[in-house]
């Protein structure tokens, strides 16, 4: 991750995940389908916590200002922020 405020969010707060979008698991699917069911572009970023509830999501490109905002607001406890696109 380029920007370092960004990064340092990621690091402190989230747990990363990948997933083959060629090949993804069920659960995977069932949550872009519930919540990103329009996304068309990669990357596919959906944020859950860990229970696996859905809190925010963005497909396409994001600019690193809005995804850090939406950062923020995740770690101060805000479910479900704006969309990042």
């Amino acid at each position: 991750m380029p920007q370092p405020a960004i990064a340092a969010l990621l690091r402190e707060h989230f747990v990363g995940l990948a997933s083959d979008c060629d090949a993804p698991e069920d659960p995977v699917v069932a949550l872009g389908m519930e919540h990103l069911a329009d996304a068309m572009m990669l990357p596919f970023v959906m944020v859950v916590d860990g229970q696996g509830e859905f809190l925010a999501g963005s497909h396409g490109a994001v600019r690193p200002d809005r995804f850090q905002e939406v950062l923020e607001e995740l770690t101060e406890g805000r479910k479900n922020p704006p969309p990042t696109a």
